[in-house]
């Protein structure tokens, strides 16, 4: 067995490889001035497990070409089997068709992935339609997505010291939130028709692709002089997410923690959640200046039941 990483990942394959006691073979890459990508494998490979470690973003194209490359050779090199280990899998939103003609670009991304040898996907806290964390079938891959959820709770456990309680930013984090503390707490979010002002669900707009803009976040929970963790499995633009610790500040809570499995952090939002919050902590499925949580342990842990 080996693990090869992506230039996304080199630091995460690293802590994989020194967790399952293997070699790290760090994989030559660059990109050419044309803007085409470069790769090259520096170890034998033949008749062995290879481990491709890529987390998708940055520049989910270039990533996605990269470790597709990767795997090719490591498949033309005589590799037994390649597993992908993708904390963050670019396209992975779109796997099912929202609207007539749009391009099932999950189905796509899976089906490059097979071509190349891929056998089996690991992915942490990916968005998948209707389908959550554990295994199932990624467009004829086999597919494990896991949860960082307690290893983030852990975490502040551990490093904070703080009695607190865990809520999600909105309904969609509620899985995330129930599997890493057994409880369903969300808050809910008030979303309004930019064009006539209505709620979501009483708008008549005919729009092609409804955009509604979230005017309001609901609470039903106390959070008066407590601890609040906000929990997600991800932090895009942040808007959700600084709303949500807002909401919770203006009803006294004592210390607000926003905590995500992947770090996106678009725009300004990394410098407004710090100013919002009392302590901001992401994984290091992206490589962010919050990254304090590693991935490593959940990643080896599932590498060492396959």
């Amino acid at each position: 067995m080996l693990v090869l990483n992506g230039s996304n990942s080199t630091s995460l394959g690293e802590k994989i490889a020194i967790e399952l006691g293997i070699k790290f073979e760090n994989v030559t890459t660059r990109i050419f001035p044309d803007g085409e990508t470069y790769v090259r494998i520096n170890t034998d490979v033949n008749e062995r497990d290879a481990i491709i470690v890529q987390t998708m973003f940055p520049n989910q194209n270039n990533s996605l070409m990269e470790f597709l490359l990767i795997a090719d050779v490591a498949k033309d090199l005589g590799a037994r089997t390649i597993i992908g280990v993708i904390p963050y899998l670019a396209y992975s939103r779109q796997d099912r068709k929202f609207q007539p003609g749009e391009a099932l670009s999950a189905k796509t991304v899976a089906t490059l992935m097979k071509s190349v040898g891929i056998e089996k996907l690991i992915t942490v806290d990916t968005h998948y339609q209707h389908k959550g964390h554990g295994e199932f079938d990624f467009f004829g891959i086999k597919c494990l997505n896991v949860s960082a959820g307690r290893l983030l709770l852990d975490y502040i456990k551990e490093k904070l010291d703080l009695d607190f309680m865990t809520i999600g930013p909105d309904l969609g984090s509620s899985e995330m939130i129930k599997y890493a503390t057994g409880e369903e707490m969300f808050l809910t979010k008030e979303k309004r028709c930019p064009i006539c002002g209505k709620l979501a669900q009483e708008c008549e707009c005919k729009i092609k692709k409804k955009k509604y803009e979230i005017t309001e976040i609901e609470s039903k929970y106390n959070f008066q002089g407590k601890n609040v963790v906000i929990l997600d499995d991800i932090i895009a633009s942040g808007g959700t997410m600084i709303k949500a610790a807002k909401k919770i500040k203006s009803e006294g809570a004592k210390k607000v923690i926003a905590a995500a499995t992947h770090g996106l952090f678009m725009k300004d939002s990394l410098i407004q959640l710090k100013e919002i919050t009392d302590y901001l902590i992401v994984t290091d499925s992206i490589m962010t200046p919050v990254s304090n949580v590693s991935v490593a342990p959940l990643i080896v842990e599932v590498l060492k039941k396959s």
